[in-house]
């Protein structure tokens, strides 16, 4: 697999979540957090739907291989940072629907893997 190829399915996928916050918020909060979005929450979802799309289609952007775009780096931080909180929230908080653990695996996949494809590359280029 191309170095790359982590970024583009790692944008693709924050494209896809992205848009789904946007369209069906309600939806994508009952399958993580087994509740609806009450309050500012809604709007605050949607902000954060717009945001990973944003983020996504910065990382389709990308044209170094690895880390070696600021876009590619962006989306190393957001997956380490999903995980992590994501899985504070299943942990440490009553709110936890059935992809609530799966988003946590997949979030720490797509980070290893775009460490991976960073390490692999700076080893090469040396």
């Amino acid at each position: 697999m191309r170095r790359n190829s982590v970024v583009k399915v790692a944008a693709w996928l924050e494209i896809i979540v992205g848009a789904t916050l946007v369209v069906a918020l309600d939806v994508a909060s009952q399958l993580l957090f087994a509740t609806a979005p009450e309050g500012v929450g809604a709007p605050m979802g949607r902000f954060a739907g717009i945001a990973l799309f944003a983020l996504g289609v910065a990382g389709l952007g990308s044209t170094k291989p690895g880390l070696g775009g600021s876009a590619a780096l962006g989306l190393l931080v957001f997956n380490t940072g999903a995980a992590i909180f994501l899985a504070w929230v299943a942990v440490g908080t009553r709110f936890r629907g059935v992809l609530l653990w799966p988003a946590v695996v997949l979030h720490a996949v797509i980070a290893c893997g775009l460490l991976w494809t960073s390490l692999s590359g700076t080893r090469r280029a040396s």
